[in-house]
């Protein structure tokens, strides 16, 4: 869904953006979600430090980072609390930014773009984000939205965007309900199909399960 950020006030809630993920092999990546990371991980390093490292004899590898909001740079907030833009720091050497307003989120890796796209529930970003890359190079990012409305049941969205440029800005790409089966690993093949940069930014997202 496409909401113009001139009309959003900025969200209260603080959601999750710290630091720079790491690299995780292929095979692991395959089974992992973007919300299942457990305390016997490797320490994530600080923000500003990228994910090392890809599996040699894979195409497509994943690397995660989680994110502080507390710790990202405002950029620009509009006047009494309309919304606001932050820079968060980088994971796998893609800068991240997060767009805030009425109780809603959008994320933007490599470089803002002028969409504000989210899920039409009030909402937060989950903690752990997903790199995609092919052969070593970023291409997309996958990351939870936790729906924080009164009627929610702990309903979740998983959004995947392609990396943006300069010349050319990334882009919503699909949007998969959390509760669909193999959901996350759904998430990357949608996001490896993308790989070779054809994706149409101005088609609407491909929806999947209770996604909107």
């Amino acid at each position: 869904m496409r909401l113009p950020l001139s009309t959003l006030s900025l969200a209260l809630a603080a959601t999750a953006l710290t630091a720079c993920g790491e690299t995780v092999p292929a095979d692991q990546a395959r089974e992992s979600s973007v919300e299942d990371v457990t305390i016997d991980e490797p320490q994530v390093p600080p923000i500003g430090e990228t994910a090392s490292g890809e599996t040699p004899d894979e195409r497509f590898a994943s690397a995660y980072g989680t994110l502080d909001l507390d710790q990202c740079e405002v950029l620009t907030q509009q006047e009494e609390g309309e919304g606001a833009t932050f820079r968060c720091g980088l994971i796998a050497g893609v800068p991240i930014f997060v767009q805030a307003g009425d109780g809603r989120f959008d994320l933007d890796a490599g470089v803002e773009n002028d969409q504000f796209q989210t899920i039409a529930a009030f909402n937060e970003i989950a903690p752990r984000i997903e790199i995609r890359s092919d052969e070593g190079a970023p291409f997309a990012v996958i990351f939870r939205y936790q729906d924080a409305s009164l009627q929610s049941n702990n309903r979740s969205v998983i959004a995947v965007e392609r990396i943006g440029t300069r010349d050319d800005p990334g882009c919503r790409i699909a949007q998969i309900g959390g509760g669909s089966g193999a959901a996350n690993q759904r998430a990357r093949e949608i996001a490896d199909l993308a790989a070779d940069g054809e994706t149409d930014c101005t088609a609407e997202p491909q929806v999947i399960g209770d996604a909107e």
